[in-house]
C-alpha cells in the first residue's frame, strides 16, 4: 500500500461494532466511508465524531444485499477519496427461527446481506485494489455462531461459517496482488439487541467466558486494526476468534 492517506470502507458502520471500527480506522489516519442502510442520523453522528477529531469521513446509504449497491459504494469511495485500501464487510443481520419453520423469504434476507453482499462487496473492492497495484486489506465480520452451533440460528450460522471459508478462498486468489483477506469470528458482545433481549447480558455471559467478561465492540475493533495493518501482511485466509476463549468451552448461560 502506498504512502497516500489510506481509504477504508466499513459497512454496517452506523452503530456499535461497525461504528467502533470506523472510528478506530480513522484514528490511524485513514479516511473512512461509513456505510449504512436507513440510519442516516446515526451514520452522520459517527462521521461528525470522526471529523471533530480531525479525521476524514463520509456517510453512504445503501442496501448492500444487492450486487449493484456494493459496486456503487466502492465507486463512491474512490470518487470522493481517490482510492481504496481497506474494505470491512461488517453489515449483517440475525434472524432466529427453528429450522422446520424457516421460510424462503427469511433465508433470502439473511443470505443476501450476510453472504452475497459480503462476497460482491469484496469483489468490487478487490477489483479496485488490483487496479491500484499496491495491495489492500479485506476483512469479513464472521461470528462464533459459524464455529459452535446454536439452536434456531441455522441460517445465520451458515452465513457466518461461509464468511470464514470465503476468507480462505479469496486469500488464495488475491494474495498474489498483495491483498489479504481475513475474517473476525466475534463472540458474545454487548450491543443494543443483546441488552434488549437480556438486560443482564453482560453478567450472564461473563460467567461462561474464560476471561471472565463479555466482549465489547472495542475488542473486535482492536483485532480488526491488526488485520488491516501493514504488519499483518503475512496473515491471510485466517479467521481470528475474538471471544475470550468461549469457543474452547462452548457453555451458554443458564
Amino acid at each position: 500500500m502506498g504512502s497516500e492517506r489510506r481509504v477504508a470502507i466499513v459497512t454496517g458502520a452506523s452503530r456499535e461494532l461497525g461504528a467502533e471500527i470506523a472510528v478506530a480506522l480513522a484514528r490511524t489516519g485513514a479516511a473512512v466511508v461509513v456505510a449504512h442502510h436507513g440510519e442516516g442520523a446515526r451514520a452522520e453522528g459517527v462521521v461528525s465524531g470522526i471529523r471533530s477529531d480531525g479525521g476524514v469521513a463520509h456517510a453512504y446509504d445503501a442496501n448492500l444485499a444487492t450486487v449493484g449497491a456494493n459496486r456503487e459504494l466502492v465507486d463512491f469511495a474512490v470518487d470522493e477519496l481517490g482510492r481504496l485500501d481497506v474494505f470491512v464487510a461488517n453489515a449483517g443481520l440475525t434472524r432466529w427461527s427453528p429450522f422446520l419453520e424457516m421460510d424462503e423469504a427469511t433465508w433470502d434476507e439473511v443470505v443476501d446481506l450476510n453472504l452475497k453482499g459480503s462476497y460482491f462487496g469484496a469483489q468490487a473492492a478487490a477489483r479496485r485494489m488490483v487496479a491500484q497495484g499496491d495491495g489492500g486489506r479485506i476483512v469479513f465480520s464472521s461470528s462464533v455462531a459459524g464455529i459452535v452451533t446454536a439452536g434456531n440460528l441455522s441460517a445465520y450460522g451458515v452465513t457466518k461459517a461461509g464468511l470464514a471459508y470465503m476468507a480462505r478462498a479469496l486469500a488464495v486468489e488475491l494474495g498474489q496482488h498483495g491483498i489479504t483477506v481475513n475474517a473476525l469470528a466475534i463472540g458474545a458482545t454487548v450491543n443494543e439487541r443483546n441488552l434488549g433481549d437480556d438486560p443482564e447480558y453482560s453478567e450472564h455471559w461473563a460467567g461462561v467466558i474464560p476471561t471472565g467478561r463479555v466482549g465489547e465492540p472495542r475488542d473486535a475493533a482492536a483485532a480488526l486494526l491488526y488485520l488491516a495493518s501493514s504488519e499483518a501482511g503475512m496473515v491471510n485466509g485466517h479467521t481470528l476468534v475474538v471471544d475470550g476463549g468461549w469457543t474452547a468451552v462452548g457453555d451458554v448461560p443458564d
